[in-house]
């Protein structure tokens, strides 16, 4: 499915466990999310990715073709990872074409 990524922010760092982390959080928007009353707009979503993953976002704002799973989390509840990420196409937000009504 189709998503609009927003921004990407790579991350490396040694965390309390004494460990390397790297990958990168993204931010993007389900265009096709349902909002619910008395919202407007889409709400932004994030998610990490791991390093390996982190390769395949080469362009933001892009729309990206995104697979995702789920994995057991904190006290059983599933939690939502992707899985692969493939560019569709780049999105250009400075051309002020979205401001023209």
């Amino acid at each position: 499915m189709t998503y609009l990524v927003l921004h990407v922010r790579p991350y490396d760092f040694e965390g309390k466990d004494k460990k390397r982390h790297k990958g990168a959080t993204l931010t993007y928007l389900d265009l096709t999310a349902t909002v619910p009353e008395p919202e407007l707009g889409n709400s932004p979503l994030q998610l990490s990715v791991d390093e390996q993953l982190a390769k395949s976002f080469t362009a933001a704002p892009a729309l990206y073709n995104l697979e995702f799973g789920q994995r057991r989390g904190r006290d059983n509840k599933p939690t939502l990872y992707v899985n692969k990420a493939k560019l569709e196409a780049p999105v250009n937000l400075d051309d002020g074409s979205i401001l023209s009504i």
